[in-house]
Formats: structure tokens, sequence, C-alpha cells
């Protein structure tokens, strides 16, 4: 993927993000996760639960599989991470190998098998 177009996605990412973030009371989280149907890696913003808020979610960005390498994914994240970077990243659905990159890369450990969240 060439430079500017990361710099799009990202931007494109983050405004939604900025937007969704502005609008709740609570703290954000970032869901980040490979959809293998229909093979698409989806990074969603959801509000923390806090008293009185209900769970709600938005996509922030959706890539094609097909189209974008999980290096661009990665690249991806790391510029949310840079924006956002007190924000909770929660990676699920990937394999082991990866989960256990992103843990240590981010920080976050492991919840079950399938997910991990970023330490505080």
């Amino acid at each position: 993927m060439e430079q500017q177009e990361l710099d799009s996605l990202i931007d494109k990412a983050n405004d939604i993000i900025e937007d969704y973030y502005n609008h709740r009371s609570s703290t954000i989280n970032l869901w980040i996760t490979y959809a293998p149907i229909p093979g698409n890696y989806v990074i969603c913003v959801e509000n923390a639960i806090a008293p009185g808020d209900g769970i709600s979610s938005t996509n922030a960005l959706e890539l094609s599989g097909e189209k974008y390498g999980y290096d661009d994914f990665v690249k991806i994240i790391d510029g949310l991470h840079n924006k956002w970077p007190d924000t909770p990243l929660l990676f699920h659905d990937l394999s082991k190998t990866r989960l256990n990159k992103l843990r240590d890369k981010y920080g976050s450990y492991i919840v079950r098998d399938d997910i991990v969240i970023q330490k505080k």
C-alpha cells in the first residue's frame, strides 16, 4: 500500500472515531478483528460501559482481505494507536501467533484464546 493511501485510510477511520467519541459520555475501545466471512479486516469503535450507557459500536474501517494484507492492517492500527494512545485495543479472532505479537506490541493481555486487550 502506498503511503498516501495508508494516510487516507487512517484519516478516514480517525474522523469516524472522533465523531463517535464526541457523542459519547464514556470512554471508548477499538475492537479489531478479522471477519473470515467475507474475509475483511474490521476496526470498530465502541463505548466502554458507563452507568446509564447502552452498548453501541460503529465500524471505523473495513478492509478487504483480498486487496489489503495483514501488514497493511497493522500499519493502520499503528496510525490509530498514535492518535488514540490511551484507547484500549481489543483484538479478536486472529491467529494465536498474531494475537501474541499484537499483545507484545501493544502491551495487551490475553482474555481468552481469541481475544487480547491492551493494558492501561
